[in-house]
């Protein structure tokens, strides 16, 4: 049983497709992973004739297998709590943001502090003394 912390989490309930048409599904499947499917099968015919995806000869393999395993791989999958997706933009951005802030902003510092002997703090910026 999942603990529910807000009531937001209950509202938020993903949709699932049984079947489209008449045709019925052998297993439900969500909108993100259907999402995730046609994205990545886009991403297989896009770099399709870029190495390694060249070297693969089989249609079924290139063009369902690969997309199954990437969809299955960001529907399942979790990094701190985190799905790929989420853990993968948390990963860019703080590769990508300034290493040294306080308070989300930048740490301009001055000629006579080297950059390694700053450290932040919550309550505010202290120098490390040798």
């Amino acid at each position: 049983m999942k603990k529910i912390r807000s009531y937001t989490s209950i509202w938020s309930v993903e949709k699932v497709l049984y079947s489209i048409n008449d045709f019925k599904l052998p297993f439900p499947i969500t909108f993100t992973q259907m999402t995730w499917f046609v994205v990545s099968l886009f991403a297989v015919m896009l770099l399709g004739n870029v190495p390694p995806l060249s070297m693969i000869d089989g249609a079924f393999l290139k063009y369902f297998g690969i997309p199954l395993a990437l969809t299955w791989f960001m529907c399942q999958k979790t990094f701190d709590g985190k799905k790929p997706y989420g853990f993968l933009k948390s990963v860019i951005a703080y590769l990508v943001r300034p290493k040294l802030t306080y308070a989300g902003k930048t740490v301009k510092l001055g000629k006579d502090h080297p950059a390694e002997s700053i450290t932040a703090v919550r309550s505010g910026i202290y120098g490390i003394s040798d």
